[in-house]
């Protein structure tokens, strides 16, 4: 939560107007000074988390109060922080009393301020205490958190309750992205907050350094007023690895150099610590969360990745790496393989002898644990004309994720026309139809396919055995050429008969798995689909983009089953810190966000994250996900009356590939047809939507069916109870629930069954609620029976007769809105009231209600 401040101090002023996710501690900092039982406060927490802007916020609130600060200077002389306020060069015997007086010169007690209080002489720290415990001062102290002695100031003021302790941490992640978009100026994706939030741990201070002193011009890209991160970037400059030697300087030099051989190494044994002279200095260092130690395998620490562990690989120096090296080398341990990755790596920095082999598999390990950057940095050595088939389609699957996706499809296709098993040409093809539909690289192209598995199939497999054969990759084959000639989506179908075929490649059944478990979402098999999904997930132990996009699919599973909790720790969860891999992941996870606010009734939130999404998922070519995303913002925008920006979104979804895989591709179609319909009122989309409907029940797609019946109910007036209930027979999820309940309610004129769905849903469904609470209100006004007896038109307002005018003469709710100047929102609530009196329930039978009662009337 953001706090409008002003502030005079330097502090203050770095870190802008505004407090962010810090309410509740400023609260208890006004209330410690008025507080009856205490004197005051300690405010505890490391550099750069807000102490000094708080207490100054504080601080200017109070007329009467004194500001003084630590520092080393003053450290060394008694008294030597009051300086300012008294003459030390005075009379030495009166000095005590003329401090004491000048800190109690008002008759209530004065508010003392003290920054940076671990930098204070003892001397200055007992007259202090010594105030505070008798209550003549209020004392508001701000201390870091790790001292050089390890002691921090005033804490026997806290042990006996005559100050109260304020510990500051990391910001929450909600108001850490809100600060972030404040210091920018514009809406982030999840990848810029996972970037800076790595690197500065959600320290308030060092997101400002790292904003400011960082290449962000260049690390950071502007897409239609998102911030998405730039994958492909990961250098910082001079004065940002400054910043993070401050905390390294606070460290013992056999702390250093601890930190320093394990960051270097990855990991390193305590007997290898111990030979080094390092084990306590080690010890020190996990008691400090500089370094862990791995709960699997006892007594081998780890470096925790940030950015001083970025800053000591940038800028240890060579000769003192290369020791190190050597050092670890020797000690014939045995890495883990992120460990062997990192070693990889830093043997070729400092110049160590690192064989081919060992570099080449040290960039696989790195590219399965989506380690993507390091990865692509160690073969960036490696000449790709030395490279087996196999090796470089585990490349080319690489630079695909990381967006290269040229250079990627580039070396797909050396892959297949060199393919020595029908396996790689398969593999190849699938990477081919999520990648390449809307561009047809001119580097490969389904010909080159046919020609590499007719070879194969004429001269013979080079594993046979061991995968699928030529004959199975041509009958895949004609089934997507198929697909790509009658230019229409990538459906399961594609796959009928050959999923099942053991020897399918790893790639064909993941996403054979995710065709299926779109399907089985359409279907209404919510349940089913998840456990497909998790089951699926278990058989893939590596990062891959294909893998992302199993794991996003199967938190959209979730919150359809209304299980949001597991949906967020999915999402905040990071496998990895790799820039890449966090610029990939960004788009389906801002999707995932947004859905989730729109659950949550957090609309604003919702269009932001699906901005975030759309242009993330743009720019990385991640087009399976970018149909639902712009169709998902495209309705959103139009329900909040931004019809622009819904035309927008419109435009972009028709120049997206008709021939393409694509998550919730029908229900994409749905909400766009929805959201035309809102925008323009034109018959013609309600009619494409009872088209669409027909069709989904004609083939089974429950979902898509309670999808559109619910549409129909919110949009277009339609009550139908039996259908309603019918439909939410067929399947289970959210949507499902509400169908279900709506039409029981409906269908026996149950006005608490109303009101409670009004309720439940009215936060993150506000449509929903005002329909139902009209619809109840009308039930308890007029009964089953009077249903459609016409109400009287003296009881309408005259708001309401004029928009049953403009009803009548055909216009929609958004042309309403626009030649009355209000919102659509306004009119669609007046329309209710205006359909609940007249016992209408479609707009068509507006113009008879109204005849009827004027003909009353007149009668």
């Amino acid at each position: 939560m953001a706090e409008e401040v002003s502030s005079a101090s330097a502090a203050s002023t770095q870190s802008g107007t505004k407090i962010f996710g810090r309410r509740a501690e400023l609260d208890l900092i006004h209330e410690s000074l008025r507080c009856s039982e205490c004197s005051g406060i300690l405010i505890e927490g490391e550099i750069g988390v807000g102490k000094t802007l708080l207490a100054r916020t504080t601080f200017e609130d109070r007329s009467d109060a004194i500001w003084i600060r630590g520092d080393r200077v003053h450290q060394n002389v008694e008294f030597g922080v009051f300086g300012l306020l008294v003459d030390l060069d005075g009379d030495p015997s009166t000095l005590l009393g003329r401090i004491v007086s000048r800190l109690t010169s008002t008759r209530a007690p004065r508010a003392v301020f003290v920054d940076d209080a671990h930098l204070l002489d003892s001397r200055s720290q007992e007259i202090l205490t010594g105030l505070a415990s008798v209550g003549s001062i209020r004392l508001v102290a701000m201390s870091r958190t790790n001292t050089d002695d390890g002691l921090i100031p005033f804490s026997a003021l806290v042990e006996d309750h005559v100050l109260q302790h304020l510990v500051l941490g990391p910001l929450p992640r909600e108001d850490y992205r809100s600060m972030i978009e404040h210091r920018l100026g514009h809406i982030v994706s999840q990848a810029v907050v996972d970037i800076v939030d790595f690197h500065s741990k959600r320290n308030p201070g060092r997101l400002i350094e790292l904003l400011e002193y960082t290449g962000r011009r260049s690390r950071f890209l502007m897409r239609r007023g998102v911030w998405i991160l730039d994958g492909l970037d990961i250098d910082y400059d001079a004065r940002a690895r400054d910043y993070a030697r401050i905390g390294l300087g606070d460290h013992s030099p056999k702390e250093t150099e601890a930190l320093e051989l394990v960051v270097l190494a990855g990991e390193v044994e305590l007997a290898t610590l111990i030979t080094a002279g390092l084990g306590e200095a080690a010890d020190e260092l996990v008691a400090a969360g500089e370094l862990k130690i791995d709960p699997r395998r006892g007594q081998i620490y780890e470096a925790v990745e940030n950015h001083t562990s970025d800053t000591i690989r940038y800028t240890t120096p060579t000769g003192r790496s290369r020791e190190w090296f050597d050092f670890i080398d020797a000690c014939g341990d045995a890495p883990s393989e992120w460990a062997q990755t990192v070693r990889a790596e830093w043997g070729l920095i400092c110049g160590a002898e690192i064989s081919e082999s060992r570099t080449i598999e040290a960039a696989l390990i790195a590219a399965r644990l989506g380690d993507w950057h390091r990865a692509m940095r160690l073969i960036a050595v490696i000449p790709t004309e030395r490279m087996g088939p196999h090796d470089l389609f585990a490349f080319a699957l690489l630079y695909c994720g990381c967006n290269k996706i040229p250079l990627g499809l580039d070396l797909v296709a050396h892959g297949v026309r060199t393919a020595c098993c029908a396996q790689l040409v398969v593999d190849s093809l699938v990477v081919w139809m999520n990648r390449a539909f809307s561009t047809m690289s001119p580097a490969l192209r389904l010909a080159d396919f046919r020609t590499a598995l007719e070879r194969l199939q004429h001269d013979g497999d080079g594993h046979p055995g061991t995968g699928v054969d030529a004959e199975f990759g041509l009958r895949l084959l004609d089934r997507v050429a198929a697909v790509v000639a009658e230019g229409r989506p990538l459906t399961v179908d594609v796959f009928d008969g050959l999923s099942h075929e053991s020897a399918a490649p790893g790639n064909f059944h993941l996403l054979d798995t995710m065709l299926h478990a779109t399907d089985m979402l359409d279907s209404g098999l919510t349940v089913e689909a998840l456990a497909l999904l998790e089951s699926t997930q278990t058989e893939f132990h590596f990062e891959s983009t294909g893998v992302l996009h199993l794991i996003m699919l199967r938190g959209r599973t979730l919150l359809q089953l209304g299980r949001i909790a597991e949906a967020k720790e999915m999402m905040t969860a990071l496998p990895i810190h790799d820039i890449a891999y966090l610029s990939a992941r960004s788009g389906p996870v801002d999707l995932l966000w947004a859905q989730t606010h729109l659950l949550e009734g957090n609309l604003p939130g919702a269009m932001k994250a699906l901005r975030a999404a759309i242009e993330s998922l743009a720019y990385w070519n991640q087009g399976t996900q970018l149909a639902i995303a712009l169709a998902e913002a495209e309705y959103a925008a139009s329900r909040v009356g931004t019809p622009a920006e819904a035309d927008d979104l419109h435009a972009r979804f028709d120049e997206l590939p008709v021939t393409a895989v694509y998550h919730e591709y029908r229900r994409a179609l749905v909400l766009r047809t929805t959201a035309r319909a809102i925008r323009t009122g034109e018959p013609r989309y309600e009619h494409e939507l009872r088209r669409r409907l027909r069709e989904a029940e004609a083939d089974g797609a429950a979902a898509i069916v309670v999808l559109i019946r619910l549409h129909l109910f919110l949009h277009f007036d339609e009550i139908a109870p039996e259908a309603m209930c019918e439909a939410a027979a067929h399947g289970t999820g959210r949507e499902f629930d509400i169908v279900g309940r709506l039409g029981a309610a409906l269908r026996n004129a149950d006005r608490a069954a109303l009101t409670a769905l009004a309720e439940e849903y009215g936060p993150s469904m506000p449509d929903l609620a005002g329909r139902c609470i009209a619809l109840a209100a009308r039930f308890g006004a007029h009964g089953v029976q009077n249903r459609g007896s016409g109400g009287r038109l003296a009881e309408l307002t005259a708001r309401e007769k004029q928009i049953s005018a403009l009803i009548v003469a055909g216009r929609s709710n958004a042309e309403i809105a626009l030649e009355l100047g209000v919102r659509v929102r306004t009119v669609e609530g007046h329309t209710y009231r205006l359909f609940r009196k007249l016992g209408v329930e479609r707009r068509e039978q507006v113009a008879e209600a109204m005849r009827n009662s004027e003909g009353r009337m007149r009668a």
